[in-house]
């Protein structure tokens, strides 16, 4: 058995928590067990580097799903083999989770001493992308190909990118000198503290656009339609996300696409009703079926089966189909839910002739339960006697 503790509570955050809370939670225990901020608390690098393991797996849409679903057994993570005491590590895996708009330069520089520049005017990867799309219950069960048209944003064809008028360019800013970091100095006391950030005047971006492009408004991108083809297996349920590489948004100067992520919500159906794997129905049979037992046959989403009625079936119990619940393919094999029948007694609301006839002999033969009649006459004699006249 692992000693790994679970993900969610490394973070102190609920399964169902959202990329933002999980961002979060990891920024809060980064902070307080980096290693560089507790030099004397040996245990403060197993804690940093296991809440790093734990964000590597939930920020990724893929690694936690495979997590939700299988535990450990599911991923891999990348971090498994660095050493807790290994601070250089740690600098590279911190900085690389965590983007400057998140954290800013000057909490870089206090961790890692400063020396970290990033001119944001250089090739950037574009974002990805999350987009819910919902899709029918049999789409879901037996899976399907589709083609969807989602927005996406692209390199503006008039400016090329560059955000700025045809025939102009951007030009180098003159603070930063086209690095898109300044150096910033501050005494305290005896001691003065140097740290670099984002330029003020460019945002980080070492150039100055005077024209903006009338298409773009500078920005670089348009947004256009893009049609994406989609393969949802078979199997798939609400909140399954599939990820399209390099289909997200197009990248600042070259710097290749990011990924889109499709949330697939699905539809519900009139007859069927999912919990997991298991599919639950609804019954009503004849009331001479429950007590007799028999057999009736009941569509499933792979076809018709053949349940079996005990003697004396009670209105509300559950039968079940073995294997006969949704089918889905996993890592490990073919994983197969099973099929509950919850069974209501159903009590006709026109009758022919013939079948209240055929009641009202039943009625005659089949009184009330003998015990229940004489509970009935005792409680009336007891109310006789214990009548009150007022």
């Amino acid at each position: 058995m692992s000693d790994k503790r679970d993900y969610y509570e490394v973070l102190g955050v609920s399964k169902d928590a959202n990329e933002t809370e999980i961002k979060k939670a990891f920024r809060k225990k980064a902070m307080e067990n980096h290693p560089d901020r507790n030099p004397d608390d040996p245990k403060a690098a197993e804690k940093f580097k296991e809440a790093t393991e734990a964000y590597e797996i939930l920020s990724d849409p893929e690694k936690r799903a495979a997590y939700d679903r299988f535990g450990f057994a599911g991923v891999q993570s990348t971090f498994s083999g660095v050493n807790a005491r290994d601070f250089s590590s740690f600098s590279d895996l911190f900085s690389s989770i965590f983007r400057e708009d998140f954290f800013g330069d000057d909490l870089f520089s206090m961790f890692f001493g400063g020396g970290r520049q990033r001119r944001a005017s250089g090739p950037q990867k574009g974002s990805d992308l999350l987009m819910n799309y919902e899709i029918e219950f049999n789409e879901a069960i037996y899976g399907a190909k589709k083609i969807i048209e989602v927005p996406i944003k692209k390199t503006c064809q008039e400016c090329k990118g560059s955000g700025a008028q045809k025939g102009t360019s951007p030009e180098q800013c003159s603070d930063c000198q086209g690095s898109g970091v300044e150096t910033v100095t501050r005494q305290m006391g005896f001691t003065r503290y140097i740290s670099q950030q984002s330029c003020r005047k460019c945002k980080g971006k070492g150039e100055i656009i005077s024209k903006l492009c009338k298409v773009c408004k500078g920005s670089g991108r348009s947004k256009e339609n893009e049609k994406i083809k989609l393969e949802i297996p078979p199997g798939v349920d609400s909140g399954f996300r599939l990820r399209i590489k390099n289909k997200g948004e197009d990248g600042r100067l070259s710097g290749g696409r990011g990924d889109l992520y499709i949330r697939l919500i699905v539809d519900s159906h009139p007859f069927y009703k999912r919990q997991g794997d298991n599919i639950i129905v609804e019954a009503s049979i004849p009331f001479p079926l429950a007590v007799l037992g028999g057999e009736f046959t009941i569509p499933t989403p792979y076809g018709p089966e053949k349940v079996k009625i005990p003697k004396n079936t009670k209105e509300g119990n559950i039968l079940r189909l073995q294997r006969k619940g949704i089918q889905r393919k996993t890592p490990y094999g073919m994983n197969y839910g099973d099929y509950l029948i919850v069974v209501h007694y159903d009590i006709p609301k026109k009758l022919s002739d013939e079948e209240k006839k055929l009641l009202e002999q039943l009625k005659e033969a089949m009184p009330l339960p003998k015990e229940q009649e004489e509970l009935f006459k005792t409680l009336i004699d007891q109310s006789k006697k214990n009548k009150v006249d007022y």
